[in-house]
């Protein structure tokens, strides 16, 4: 019994260091969904024994977020988003560059060159489109489901289209940026003028389209493909259509300088970037791993199957304060 009890008590002390060296919980700030971020983190903790909490938002009120925490870090994380989101945060000395060894295994491509951030997941915006109200409301109209962007400016659509605000969301700036970068900036807003006069509202959250055209409240809806495929899935009635010229992102994950547990934080990349981590991701969200060796989520299309426009991180970070501030004066 005494054995017993030493064992026991050595466990616990174990343990309650642990506790102390990685502070009483891994702090993660995520643009992911809820059940994602509750599931990765709780492999996570499973594996390591290191806690974790978190918050969910849109990766445009992350960067905000970490921006203005800057002087005293409260997170450890920054998991999802677009990698632009991640890479505007560099020049303010927010970002913590690791390299970490498991980022071997993934393309340089996807990665930040210091390291700032990793890319560990690849998707492209799409169009999410209500078959039931389409066929009884569109269809007898005289049009076909869209296939191109222009497609949308089509006054039948009228306040029947939704996309995420571009200041809150990183699928929203995404969306703005796509346009401007594939007409050039005078003709690219000249189109986004033209959308906005189609849009019912400007959502908070990037996915919120799919789910409001799955369930009716739309016909149209503007988010990343792997967001559609969801409840597409589900049995919504939903068809996804990825115009031609369409932008794609890297969604990144980076170490917030300064925040309360780097050690743990370094684990949690060394973790997230692995082949079992990307998997698990793939399954529950239904995007692309940016690792090889982890298999296509069902119904997903490869990238190199879809016209995409190419890429501009570097532009979108660059510009996103002039841009914002413009799209803000246009349509809020």
């Amino acid at each position: 019994m005494k054995k017993f009890t030493s064992i026991l008590l050595v466990f616990l002390l174990t343990l309650s260091l642990s506790a102390v060296a990685f502070g009483q919980s891994l702090m993660v700030y995520s643009a992911l969904h809820e059940y994602e971020i509750a599931r990765i983190l709780d492999a996570f903790s499973k594996e390591t024994g290191i806690p974790t909490d978190f918050i969910r938002a849109s990766a445009g009120e992350i960067v905000a977020r970490v921006s203005a925490e800057s002087a005293a870090p409260r997170a450890d994380i920054f998991l999802g988003g677009p990698g632009d989101s991640h890479a505007v945060l560099i020049p303010q000395g927010a970002l913590l560059p690791y390299q970490s060894p498991t980022a071997a295994d993934i393309d340089d491509f996807y990665l930040d060159p210091e390291y700032h951030w990793n890319g560990f997941y690849l998707g492209a915006l799409g169009i999410a489109i209500n078959t039931e109200r389409f066929e009884a409301e569109i269809q007898p109209l005289g049009l076909d489901y869209p296939k191109t962007w222009e497609d949308l400016l089509d006054p039948a659509y009228k306040n029947e289209i939704v996309v995420a605000n571009a200041n809150t969301s990183g699928t929203g700036y995404t969306f703005a940026v796509n346009q401007l970068r594939r007409l050039g900036e005078g003709a690219g807003w000249d189109f986004l003028d033209a959308f906005h006069e189609n849009v019912h509202h400007y959502t908070r959250s990037g996915a919120a389209p799919a789910r409001m055209v799955g369930a009716g409240e739309f016909i149209i809806g503007i988010t990343f493909g792997h967001d559609i495929l969801k409840p597409l899935s589900a049995g919504y009635p939903l068809k996804l259509v990825y115009p031609p010229n369409v932008a794609w992102e890297i969604g990144g994950v980076s170490i917030i300088k300064g925040g309360p547990n780097e050690e743990a934080a370094k684990k949690f990349i060394d973790w997230v970037l692995g082949q079992e981590a990307g998997q698990l991701h793939s399954d529950l969200s239904m995007r692309i791993s940016t690792r090889t060796d982890v298999s296509l989520p069902p119904g997903a299309t490869p990238l190199e199957e879809i016209v995409l426009i190419d890429y501009f991180l570097d532009w979108a970070a660059d510009n996103r304060v002039r841009v914002l501030d413009e799209w803000s004066n246009r349509y809020e």
